[in-house]
């Protein structure tokens, strides 16, 4: 059993279409997936369709009110059960605050490792104590990054707070950068590739997303894109991604879209 987080502080690089779509491509191969919105947004909780503003939430079981089992919503798609991200979860910064309570959140997901293949952390797009408690409870990291400037920065500041962590906690963080909406026909594309593969080489994945318009449309009617067109590039992309992150066998995924980088010194 794995627990990922997904996660950047920067808005528009992929991070919740990616969680929201590892965990139902490994749900469509018939493993059981727990995905987490920790996102005051709910964007996941949007992204599928689900509207929960008079729920309890993730604030309710910080408080002690309720177990994490309560609020789970079973079988969301195909394979994966949900933690919806309700109205009162814009509290929980401040509950969690009071103690502090980091680890809160690794508490509560410990009952239920056993129960799923994974957990698939959708975290928000800032380094609060929400985003601490999803780090602290992951197994791995998982950093999506677009396309440029402010992408290489998003990644800079994230190894900085698990820079952080890791020395307040003693622990270690293992990471890897995703890189999402990649045109390689582009010269900015295989600049900004080059560049995260010169800067943080033992991280990059092998792996990418696509720069595709089916990833819009499937967000657009609340599905993951291997529920709306099994076909497509993206559903290629994340079929492998989720086949990695979670171990599985590789025999039913589509060949691999690796990261095509150029030699050293080429021009680009």
């Amino acid at each position: 059993m794995k627990t990922i987080a997904v996660v950047n502080t920067k808005g528009g690089c992929g991070k919740t279409t990616t969680a929201i779509n590892i965990a139902a491509c490994a749900g469509w191969r018939g493993e059981k997936i727990l995905l987490v919105d920790l996102d005051p947004q709910g964007h996941a909780t949007l992204g599928l369709n689900l509207s929960v503003e008079e729920t309890a939430g993730l604030y309710e079981v910080f408080s002690r009110r309720c177990e994490l089992d309560d609020i789970i919503i079973h079988d969301v798609v195909a394979g994966i059960d949900m933690v919806p991200a309700s109205s009162s979860l814009q509290q929980a910064e401040e509950l969690l605050s009071d103690w502090p309570r980091e680890k809160e959140l690794a508490l509560h997901l410990q009952p239920l490792r056993a129960r799923y293949r994974g957990i698939v952390l959708d975290c928000p797009a800032h380094a609060g104590l929400l985003a601490t408690n999803a780090l602290l409870a992951a197994d791995e990291i998982l950093i999506p990054v677009e396309m440029g400037l402010f992408g290489f920065e998003s990644v800079q500041r994230i190894t900085t707070m698990m820079e952080d962590l890791a020395i307040r906690h003693e622990c270690r963080f293992n990471w890897s950068i995703l890189p999402t909406m990649v045109d390689q026909r582009t010269r900015i594309a295989r600049r900004f590739l080059r560049q995260l593969w010169e800067t943080w080489p033992d991280h990059i994945l092998p792996v990418l997303v696509h720069n595709t318009v089916g990833v819009r449309e499937a967000t657009s009617r609340g599905l993951p894109v291997i529920d709306y067109d099994r076909n497509s590039v993206a559903t290629r992309d994340y079929q492998q991604l989720a086949a990695r992150m979670f171990a599985l066998p590789a025999a039913d995924v589509p060949s691999a879209r690796v990261v095509s980088l150029p030699v050293a010194g080429a021009t680009l």
